[in-house]
């Protein structure tokens, strides 16, 4: 029964023009930060992903603090519906509290579904 469940919503898809995806590994792809290191003083940095399926998804901004615990830095964006295609969003380089973050090794973190996705970037100050 449940195999038969399967080829109905497959054909359902494809008659929609849309894909089936199991592998949370497929949904995401080209995640990266443009540029990958910045100096929030003068610019500013963009996450960007492209998307297999339309989706919800957060975005968030991490470091690990001097004992190795992961600290929230800024939420992106949160529960936010997207379509299937390229998406990018733009990060200042600022903290929740809207203050500069120092210098360091950041990591972007992207939820989709029930997976966790992450690339790294680096602010620096001249």
């Amino acid at each position: 029964m449940n195999r038969f469940l399967y080829v109905i919503a497959l054909l359902c898809c494809l008659l929609r023009s849309c894909t089936l995806n199991t592998d949370p590994d497929a949904i995401v792809s080209s995640l990266r930060f443009e540029p990958s290191a910045f100096d929030s003083f003068t610019g500013n940095t963009q996450i960007r992903y492209t998307l297999a399926i339309p989706a919800r998804v957060n975005v968030y901004v991490t470091t690990r603090d001097s004992l190795g615990r992961l600290v929230l830095v800024r939420t992106i964006v949160r529960d936010l519906s997207e379509t299937k295609g390229s998406h990018n969003h733009t990060w200042l380089g600022d903290t929740e509290k809207g203050i500069f973050a120092s210098a360091g090794l950041y990591t972007g973190i992207l939820q989709v579904q029930d997976a966790s996705f992450e690339t790294s970037v680096r602010i620096f100050h001249f």
